[in-house]
């Protein structure tokens, strides 16, 4: 196990899914923590209709505040339950630890939705550095429409910054509510785009697959984009 890194997993109110991650994690070897996420009923949660968001954000802001917390941890990993990890993950991170200093990247993004192939063509994803000796991967500039917290990396000094933008003490989500110009309290509008950012393509983790409409408030478009996510990233070859 390496301590360099420890991964923190969101898991709220579901044993099955945090048991099979529970599985995939021990099969791996890596350092995890468990967070159990953020009730509904949190006195931190002030409004009903953005409830189940809202109660996202901030068990992702615990958990890096975990991180940020540990003195023993150089970099924090963040996802949640319903993802499939890369096989090699554990021997792929210690290059991609190296080049995200060498990038001096406060965010980067390990998994995420994405519906196509990026080629080298789209000029909405640009390398961050082709100098780089990385032949597996690419660090790519991304545009702010893409969207998922599957599994994402912060540096120690961007997960403060994090907390003292974001944090209930910072009074950003009450904010919100009363300027509608100020970026919603949801954590992939906000901590997967702030600083200096890149998305890791391919990506290591995607989502597992096992959809249902009605997580989806029965959204059609929403189950299907999901779906087809699944379905560009996922190699059965590659993720456990």
């Amino acid at each position: 196990m390496n301590d360099n890194y420890k991964i923190y997993c969101l898991s709220y109110n579901n044993p099955v899914r945090k048991l099979s991650m529970k599985n995939r994690f021990e099969k791996l070897k890596v350092n995890y923590i468990f967070y159990d996420g953020v009730n509904f009923t949190d006195p931190r949660i002030h409004n009903e209709s953005y409830k189940q968001c809202w109660s996202c954000m901030y068990g992702h802001l615990d958990m890096i505040k975990l991180f940020y917390d540990d003195p023993n941890t150089n970099y924090g990993i963040f996802c949640e339950d319903d993802i499939l990890i890369h096989k090699d993950f554990c021997e792929l991170m210690p290059k991609i630890i190296q080049d995200f200093t060498y990038l001096n990247l406060d965010v980067l993004l390990l998994g995420y939705l994405l519906g196509f192939k990026i080629d080298k063509q789209n000029q909405n994803f640009i390398l961050k550095n082709n100098n780089l000796n990385n032949d597996k991967y690419n660090y790519l500039n991304f545009p702010n429409d893409i969207w998922g917290t599957q599994m994402y990396m912060l540096s120690k000094e961007n997960a403060g910054k994090i907390l003292e933008k974001y944090d209930h003490n910072s009074n950003y989500a009450l904010k919100t509510l009363v300027d509608k110009s100020m970026t919603p309290f949801s954590a992939d509008w906000t901590l997967t785009k702030d600083g200096n950012r890149a998305l890791l393509y391919p990506c290591i983790a995607v989502e597992n697959g096992d959809f249902n409409i009605s997580h989806y408030g029965g959204c059609v478009g929403q189950y299907n984009f999901h779906k087809i996510c699944h379905e560009i990233n996922y190699d059965p070859n590659i993720f456990i």
